[in-house]
Parts: C-alpha cells; sequence; structure tokens
C-alpha cells in the first residue's frame, strides 16, 4: 500500500465502495475473516457440472485479498477494501502441464466474462496466462466484455520473458485498445521482479505493481506471504475500482487511461520495454491530469496548470496566501473529473527585492556626441555588459527579475539638449535598467520593468520639471514574451531650495496587464489581474549641519483591477516610505568618506478588499454548480522595515570600496518570515 501510495487515494474518500470487481480464477473461500462482507452472493462457479464457487485452493483468495481485504483491524488492508468480490471460478485439475495443479479452458474463461457482464462487474482481474492466444470464441467474449464497458487487469506472467504471456497480450489488439491493463511485478526497492514477464510489445498497455513479498489471505492467527504477477495485477484492478468510485463520471477506460498516464517512471525515460509506462502510483492517478479548469459566473473558465508560474506583487504580501479558503472553488480536469481547487495556491511569493541591490555588471561603454546650432548637442551613449565577467552570470540569475536571459544586458540612449531644455529616448533589452532614475517615485516606476523609455526636462529657474514614460515586455523561462504588458507615466518637479538641498514632488500613473504593483501572471492563463495605479510622492535632500544631511521620501498609491475571477471590490491604497541619514566620516579614519544610515518601508497595501464569484462545492457529484461572492483583505500580515548601514571608502590609488549592511524585519510583508541579515560590498578603481 506504501509503495503504490494508497494512502492518498484513501485520504480523498476512495475506498471502492459500490464497485464489483470481479476475480475469475480458482473460486473463493467465503470464510475467509480478512474478506467478511466484501464477497458477492453472486460469486459462481461456471465450470459445468460443478457448482462449487469455494474451491480447494487459496490462489482466488489471496488475489481477493490484494483487491477488498477489510479496515478490520487484523491482517493487511485491500487496495478498494470496501468493494465488493464477484468471484468467478474457472479453474480445472485436468491440466496438459503436470506441473500445474490448476488451468483454465478457453470455453470456461468464455464463461467467466459474460458472466462477467451479467453481474454487473466494473472491473474484472485475470491473474492467469499462457504462451498462446486463445482462440475467437475467447476474443468474442472479451469484445462482448468490453463493449459492455469492463476494463481488464491482466497479470503478464512470471516466465521471465520479453513480452506478457497471453491473454494480457490482447492489449495490443486494436479491437480491446485502452480496455486492458497488463500488470508486471517489481520489488520494494521498485526493480523489477526477476520472475516478471516485461512489457515488451505492450508497453504502452503496461504498468508494473508491488508483486514481491505481498501478505494476503489473513485470517486473525496468520498470513500468506506470496510473489508473482497474479498479486500485482489484483492492485492495478483495486486502484480501477478505487477511481470509478471516486469519479463516477469516468469510464472504465478513462480510469485505465489515467493509470497509464499518471505511473510513476521507471526504467528508461518515457515508455520503455521493460516497465512499459512505470510503476503503479495512486497519489497521482488521484492529482487533476492536464489542466483543470475552474468555472467562474460569467461562463468563463480559468486553466489551473502545474507548468505555469505567477505570483502577486510584494506589496500584497500573503495576502491571497491567507485569504482562508475564499479561493476554494471546483475544477474539472482533462477527464472531466471534479477536484476541489484553492486559486490561492497558484500564486507564489513575489521574488526578493533584496537582490535588486547586488552590484550591476561591469559593462563597456561607448559614446558620440554631435554639438548642433544655438549650443544644442545630440548624444548617443552605447552599453553593454562585458562577456567574460564573472559578476554578469550573477547578475542574469538575479531573482529580482526572473525573466531575465542569459544574454548579455545592452542599452542605447539618444539625447538632444538645447539651452534649458532636453529630451532623451533609452531602449534597453536583457534585463537592462532604464537610466531615468529621477530620485522621486523610482519605485513605482521600476515596477513597470520597462525596456523603452522617454524622458523630456526642462528648467525654469531653481526648478526642474520633468516628464518621463515607458513601456515594458516580460518573459520567462519557458513562456511565451509577453509584449507590452506594463508601462508608466511620471511628472516630477525637482526644487533646489539651496546648493546643498532639494525638494522633489512626483505623480504617475502605472498601467499593468499581468496583475498590479509588480505582479506577473500569464495573459492567457486567467490568473492575470489587469490593473491601474495612479501614485504620488514627496522627499528630497536637506543638510542639518554642514556634514549631516538627511534624506527622506514618501510615497502612496491607489490600485484598481478587474480580473477573470478576481477583482478589488474596495481600492487598494498603498504606502511606501524611506528615512537617512548621511555623514562625512573622514576622522573615523579607515579611508571613510561618507557613512550613512536608514530605515525605510518597502511599497505596502494598507487597506483594500479582494472580491471573488467562484463555484461553491456541491453536495452531490452532479450537482448544479451554483456560485457565491468570497471577500478577504488585500492587507498582508506584516510590514517590512529595512534597517541598513552603508560606508564609502576611498584609497589614494584611485580605487573605492563600498559596503552595506542591513537587516529585514518581516520580508516580503509576511510576519512569520525570519529576520534576515544581508551585507554586500563592491569596489572598482578609476583610471
Amino acid at each position: 500500500m506504501a509503495n503504490i501510495r494508497a494512502i492518498n487515494a484513501w485520504n480523498a474518500g476512495a475506498t471502492g465502495a459500490g464497485i464489483n470487481v470481479g476475480v475469475i480464477d480458482s473460486g473463493i473461500h467465503f470464510a475467509q475473516p480478512d474478506l467478511a462482507g466484501r464477497i458477492s452472493s453472486a460469486s459462481v462457479d461456471v465450470v459445468p457440472g460443478r457448482s462449487t464457487p469455494d474451491g480447494p485452493d487459496n490462489h482466488g483468495t489471496f488475489v481477493s485479498g490484494v483487491i477488498a481485504a477489510g479496515f478490520n483491524g487484523f491482517g493487511t488492508i485491500g487496495v478498494a477494501y470496501e468493494s465488493t468480490i464477484v468471484s468467478i471460478r474457472t479453474d480445472v485439475d485436468d491440466c496438459t502441464d503436470p506441473a500445474d495443479d490448476v488451468c483454465f479452458k478457453s470455453s470456461d474463461l468464455v464463461r467467466a466474462i459474460d458472466y462477467a457482464i451479467a453481474a454487473n462487474v466494473k472491473v474484472v482481474n485475470m491473474s492467469l496466462g499462457g504462451d498462446s492466444p486463445l482462440g475467437g470464441a475467447f476474443e468474442a467474449a472479451l469484445l462482448r466484455g468490453v463493449n459492455a464497458g469492463l476494463v481488464f487487469a491482466i497479470s503478464s506472467g512470471n516466465e521471465a520473458g520479453a513480452d506478457p504471456e497471453w491473454p494480457g497480450r490482447y492489449a495490443v489488439d486494436p479491437r480491446f485498445a485502452g480496455a486492458i491493463i497488463v500488470v508486471g511485478a517489481h520489488n520494494s526497492a521498485n526493480l523489477m521482479a526477476d520472475f516478471s514477464n516485461r512489457a515488451g510489445v505492450a508497453a504502452a498497455n503496461y504498468i508494473s505493481g508491488p508483486g514481491v513479498d505481498i501478505i494476503t489471505g489473513c485470517d486473525g492467527t496468520i498470513c500468506y506471504r506470496v510473489s508473482g504477477t497474479s498479486f500485482s495485477s489484483p492492485a492495478v484492478a483495486g486502484a480501477l475500482a478505487l477511481l470509478l468510485q471516486a469519479f463516477p463520471n469516468l469510464t472504465g477506460r478513462e480510469a485505465v487511461q489515467i493509470l497509464l498516464t499518471t505511473a510513476r517512471e521507471a526504467g528508461d525515460p518515457g515508455v520503455d520495454g521493460v516497465y512499459g509506462r512505470g510503476l503503479l502510483d495512486l497519489t497521482q492517478a488521484f492529482q487533476p491530469v492536464g489542466s483543470t479548469q475552474v468555472s467562474t459566473r460569467g461562463g468563463q473558465t480559468v486553466s489551473v496548470t502545474t507548468d505555469r508560474f505567477a505570483y502577486t506583487g510584494g506589496a500584497f504580501g500573503d495576502a491571497l496566501r491567507n485569504a482562508r479558503g475564499g479561493l476554494d472553488t471546483v475544477g474539472h480536469d482533462d477527464f472531466n473529473r471534479l477536484f476541489r481547487v484553492d486559486l490561492a495556491d497558484s500564486y507564489g511569493p513575489a521574488p526578493r527585492g533584496v537582490a535588486n541591490m547586488l552590484p550591476q555588471a561591469p559593462r563597456q561603454q561607448a559614446r558620440l556626441m554631435a554639438e548642433g546650432p544655438l549650443g544644442s548637442t545630440l548624444t548617443l551613449t552605447t552599453t553593454a555588459a562585458l562577456e567574460d565577467s564573472a559578476q554578469d552570470l550573477l547578475a542574469t540569475t538575479n531573482v529580482i527579475t526572473p525573466w531575465l536571459d542569459e544574454r548579455r544586458r545592452e542599452d542605447m540612449t539618444v539625447e538632444f539638449s538645447a539651452g534649458r531644455g532636453a529630451v532623451a529616448f533609452w531602449q534597453g533589452r536583457n534585463g537592462a535598467r532604464s537610466p531615468f532614475e529621477l530620485g522621486a517615485a523610482d519605485n513605482f516606476a521600476s515596477l513597470a520593468q520597462v525596456d523603452r523609455a522617454w524622458l523630456g526636462a526642462v528648467r525654469v529657474g531653481a526648478v526642474t520639471l520633468t516628464a518621463d514614460t515607458g513601456v515594458g515586455d516580460r518573459a520567462m523561462p519557458f513562456q511565451a514574451r509577453e509584449e507590452d504588458v506594463s508601462s508608466y507615466a511620471r511628472f516630477v518637479a525637482d526644487w533646489e531650495t539651496s546648493s546643498t538641498s532639494r525638494l522633489r514632488f512626483a505623480v504617475g500613473g502605472l498601467d499593468e496587464k499581468m496583475g498590479p504593483l509588480g505582479s506577473y501572471a500569464p495573459l492567457d492563463s486567467g490568473f492575470a489581474l489587469p490593473s491601474t495605479t495612479t501614485f504620488g510622492s514627496v522627499g528630497g535632500q536637506f543638510a542639518l549641519r554642514s556634514n549631516l544631511f538627511l534624506n527622506a521620501e514618501m510615497g502612496w498609491a491607489r490600485t484598481d483591477l478587474t480580473g477573470r475571477f478576481l477583482t478589488l471590490s474596495e481600492t487598494a491604497l498603498s504606502s511606501t516610505w524611506a528615512l537617512g541619514l548621511t555623514t562625512f566620516c573622514k576622522q573615523l579614519g579607515f579611508a571613510c568618506e561618507t557613512l550613512t544610515w536608514a530605515i525605510s518601508q518597502p511599497l505596502r497595501t494598507e487597506s483594500g478588499v479582494f472580491s471573488a464569484y467562484l463555484a461553491d462545492s456541491p453536495a452531490g457529484y452532479f450537482d448544479e454548480l451554483t456560485f457565491s461572492e468570497r471577500t478577504f483583505s488585500a492587507t498582508p500580515s506584516g510590514r517590512q522595515i529595512d534597517m541598513s548601514l552603508g560606508s564609502v571608502h576611498r584609497f589614494g590609488d584611485g580605487s573605492a570600496l563600498s559596503l552595506r549592511g542591513m537587516v529585514t524585519r518581516d520580508d516580503q510583508n509576511v510576519r512569520a518570515s525570519p529576520t534576515t541579515f544581508t551585507l554586500m560590498g563592491s569596489w572598482g578603481k578609476t583610471f
């Protein structure tokens, strides 16, 4: 049970209750304690003239125990421990091979299959086999069973052959395709048993189950230890019973396909000639296969897949993950199976912002300047990261921008200035950062992650007025590039009140198609949260004394969004602030030039309410879906605070060393986050 991870199916409520499993074998001991209450009164002996369903042989009883041994406090537990065994005794003892105690005639197997059809059996186990086809009459009966909706788990054989024995090899016959699983046997180390016939020609319809040292046939005082593909096949039959009971919309063939599709990898990658599809795995079989489609009240669907990556901006922290069931709903997988789904699980945490402070890769630069009439100047500047720089590798794997690829960061700036005005255009790629950092609301503009930006500036007395805007694409590994999905526009007034002090004001807006405040969700995933944000900030630098300067900024934002299933019913208000003191520190020695202490709060949502209309979990599997509104706070559980101490040291050879240590509380605005400590340093030299 552990090897096939049955506990996860049981925890999902699957027991096999109500499913009849036909065991075409050597009969069953009706008094077997571990099968009490699990044996159908329809169990029969189909051999003409005998009418003895309780035969002297243990084989059928042991097989049945693997399927349906009860959860009764002793012995073992069957895979589908509440299923019902319809034992169809078919064995005879007048065998042509003296080594066989029992054998099966094709004509009796025909009767057995026809009886299984009449007895409303859903799954048939056949732990038997031989080295030749069973003839036209058997094939006709098998076809009748398949057409009636029966599915068959058939042992591959114990002759260590390269191909399964018959009737398992009928799995490759197009007439029976998809209705037969051939089952090999592996041991507790997940290695194919020495005796087991391999997948061979039936690889596409073959999986392996535990078949070495299987405990079964328990009566309260003793159990039997047995080995063989006879006892791996009923594990698969029991798994089919669990699927059919847990998901009543499934056909038998769909249940077969699920087990084949979700088998655990073994042997060579993919389908191979030894393990076929792999090892029976009920945990994977009870997970959604393919994409899970979640219905919305408007008739649209959201596709939940495991190969998509999405996260909400750091300002929201763990708000979605703390929804406390607010995003619980139901969905259907590729087999139309109904599953409970928590859509909050589809949004991961945002990348940690601290990585953004890593040193940028060394870059080479080229600049061309041309003077024009009336004192105007045209400047063209291009930069590119050095290809052989070790730091470049560090920069391209920077987690703050996980959509970067491994190509060099490159950018170009064209600037035209004349008198008191200037205009500029910048374009970058592969994660190059915009040079238009104005010191006012930069933390908002950077959320757009632009790769094209325009700027215009004019100076009027002591005030510089600036307007800039930018547009950005997004790309993630193994995902298509999303073009023009974020943009910003900003207006800044920079008032130089004195040679040592200045005051800055900024207002602007963000348009983010993938999600608010730096969120990432592919547009076609259904998880995108198109949003608009207006922001403002005020800050500046002020001389407190001749060698002591105060740097301060405070910003705020107002965000609205409308997603396919999630909206903000109450606008989200966010804030950010920073405070720093800088002093000259030559008197401290160590070539110290400046010393800066700072405390800041990154962007955090202060208020707002998410709203979602989602399907409720139905009382019955086939009940029509009803929808209800769920609301929950957009505010995270914590408040990130960063405290840092930095210094700059200049040496006589023209080089400089910058050091910075930082302590972060409630990282990512999550209260449970441990306090983090960061030390960064960079050294450079001009010449």
